[in-house]
């Protein structure tokens, strides 16, 4: 490979993991979306680093089992109702 190709490919490497850091810097955390007791609506992530994502909540679990089922397609399938009686703590980098 020459020195040109090396460049573009570091490059681009860097690019990505850029956006992938602002990517999972987005949205709120259980943490900050905490408001009360109940059950939330969250889609968790596999990198450890973006930490679980919440999307609604509070509420009663057959409340938030419906509002999963409004979401319809391959993201119903991928978000969770997640019980939270107090608030939740931080853990590793997120």
């Amino acid at each position: 490979m020459s020195v040109r190709s090396i460049r573009r490919l570091s490059a681009f490497a860097a690019a990505l993991s850029l956006a992938a850091t602002l990517a999972a810097c987005g949205g709120k955390g259980a943490s900050e979306a905490y408001t009360g007791p109940g059950w939330y609506l969250e889609k968790p992530y596999l990198l450890v680093v973006a930490g679980p994502r919440v999307f609604a909540g509070p509420f009663s679990y057959d409340k938030c089992e419906e509002e999963r089922a409004k979401i319809g397609g391959d993201a119903a399938t991928q978000m969770l109702c997640v019980q939270h009686v107090g608030k939740p703590t931080k853990h590793g980098l997120y």
